[in-house]
């Protein structure tokens, strides 16, 4: 039977809407029955080649969700700031856009678009696609603003650790303006300082 040829995938993607227009729909379906494809979203596969590769559920992500970044514990985990591994992909959408459904664990967070377009990196992963997620110090300012979502712990866990490695204090009140924190960036930098400085010294 035909086959829907890997060369015509996009960085291991194929959208059925795209199968479809060339006769191929029906292809992509049985090699999806067959194993050979993963279902991302309705409409939406990838091939299994890429299956277990570093980041691959948050680069499915971004394939799936076109305004999506990856943020918040998610984000943090791939920054190394927090030893936390988050079971599902953490997601910021604008906050009126559609959340799709997705075949895999996803947790969508609605954010206005001040803050959902602040601080947004764009990394190509080789032969695995792009990957958009927030950057360190907006990811940390993010984790404070929506500290009641991934809890205070882990927010400071991030926080502290940003710091150990050398994070800049001025980048981050520069992003805590952005995400409406600075007063809670600066009573908790307050408490954190001298012990760390302390530790440090040690």
């Amino acid at each position: 039977m035909a086959r829907y040829p890997l060369t015509k995938f996009k960085r291991g993607f194929i959208r059925l809407s795209k199968a479809r227009s060339a006769g191929q729909s029906r292809a992509v379906q049985r090699q999806a029955r067959a194993g050979e494809l993963v279902k991302i979203r309705p409409g939406l596969y990838r091939t299994v080649l890429l299956e277990g590769r570093p980041h691959q559920d948050l680069i499915d992500a971004c394939a799936a969700i076109p305004d999506g970044v990856i943020c918040l514990v998610s984000a943090l985990a791939y920054h190394g700031l927090t030893t936390t591994m988050p079971k599902e992909a953490w997601v910021a959408i604008p906050r009126n856009a559609y959340a799709p459904v997705m075949c895999f664990p996803c947790r969508f967070i609605r954010m206005g678009d001040g803050i959902h377009q602040a601080g947004v990196e764009t990394l190509k992963v080789e032969q695995q696609g792009q990957l958009r997620i927030y950057g360190r110090a907006v990811s940390i300012c993010q984790a404070l603003h929506y500290r009641e979502r991934i809890g205070l712990d882990l927010a400071l866990e991030a926080l502290r650790t940003y710091l150990r490695q050398g994070g800049s204090i001025r980048t981050l009140e520069e992003w805590a303006e952005v995400c409406r924190v600075r007063k809670t960036l600066a009573t908790y930098l307050e408490a954190i300082l001298p012990p760390l400085c302390h530790s440090l010294h040690e």
